[in-house]
């Protein structure tokens, strides 16, 4: 018979409106949310209420020692992150974050690593990695469907617009937004190529920016990210000496997308199964206690994609080259 603590949550941060979607999606894998975590006591009762949730807190602490509780989920604001999962790893329950999971890298390691002492698991929400096209795209490279893969690239571009949040007051800084992207990019390549980044060239403009990397495997990953365009249809391709795949809309966060297998001079719409991201997000998760980590987000996941992301904004502000009669 399982224990009430293998079925219940703690909700760490009401903001944005994405937590309302992992909270249905806590109650579809049978699991319950039990408590609502919050600094301002007003925010927590409100999100009680409206996703009811039976108990409120300020201090983590009460709900992590909540013996019914056996899982935090983590969306609060990016500073209060590191609060959160420490106290969940004093507590010994396992955490799903939204990413990342602090403000750079060095402060993200010290995180993976008090977890791994606490032997809890970290793992991160990563939409992007839970899109069943992007999960084909991976399989279907990775069985050899477009041959030795050559080059990556990843391309969106949109207007700035602040997530949905609840909460009015707070704001998201355009560079930090812009950040986050990278840090998805560069997450979401190495989900798709098995490789780590290696080398980094950057270029930036205003909320706009350029970048190149050599991965671990010898492909190239190119990434653009911009605030300053007209939306245009985003597009995540993997090209190989035999073939490409190549995912359209796929990062709009207005569903799923499309998939195509070009081979041969020949394009094919691949049929992809439309899952719902957050319950495949918890899903996955909650299986990580039995099995290895296979397609989701740790800790460690995290660390590398932010050190990549930083060197990445280090590589952008070096001075370029000027060209010759320019």
């Amino acid at each position: 018979m399982h224990s009430r603590q293998e079925f219940g949550w703690s909700v760490m941060g009401t903001g944005t409106i994405a937590t309302e979607h992992m909270v249905a999606a806590i109650r579809a894998a049978g699991h319950q949310p039990l408590w609502v975590v919050s600094r301002n006591r007003q925010y927590a009762a409100h999100f009680s209420n409206d996703m009811e949730i039976p108990d409120i807190a300020v201090d983590a602490r009460r709900a992590l020692e909540d013996p019914c509780v056996g899982f935090a989920y983590v969306s609060a604001a990016r500073e209060r992150r590191k609060h959160y999962i420490l106290a969940a790893a004093n507590a010994g329950r396992h955490v799903l974050c939204d990413g990342p999971i602090a403000r750079n890298c060095r402060i993200a390691d010290q995180l993976a690593e008090a977890c791994r002492k606490a032997g809890i698991i970290l793992a991160l929400n990563q939409p992007l990695r839970a899109l069943s096209p992007h999960q084909t795209m991976r399989r279907l490279a990775q069985e050899g469907e477009i041959g030795v893969l050559q080059s990556v690239l990843i391309v969106r571009g949109a207007p700035f617009q602040p997530p949905p949040n609840r909460h009015a007051e707070e704001t998201v800084d355009r560079k930090e937004a812009l950040f986050d992207h990278t840090i998805d990019s560069i997450d979401l390549a190495r989900f798709l190529t098995g490789q780590e980044p290696a080398t980094v060239s950057a270029l930036a403009a205003c909320d706009q920016r350029a970048y190149a990397m050599r991965l671990s495997g010898g492909a190239i990953f190119q990434s653009y990210e911009s605030f300053t365009t007209a939306e245009f249809e985003s597009v995540v391709m993997l090209a190989g000496d035999r073939g490409t795949l190549i995912a359209n809309g796929t990062l709009s966060g207005r569903g799923s997308g499309t998939l195509v297998r070009r081979l041969n001079g020949r394009s094919e719409l691949i049929p992809v199964r439309d899952r719902d991201q957050h319950l495949t997000t918890v899903e996955a998760f909650l299986a990580l206690p039995q099995k290895p980590a296979t397609w989701m987000a740790l800790g460690e996941d995290n660390v590398i994609a932010l050190r990549a992301a930083e060197a990445v904004r280090t590589a952008q502000n070096r001075h370029p080259a000027l060209i010759a009669g320019t």
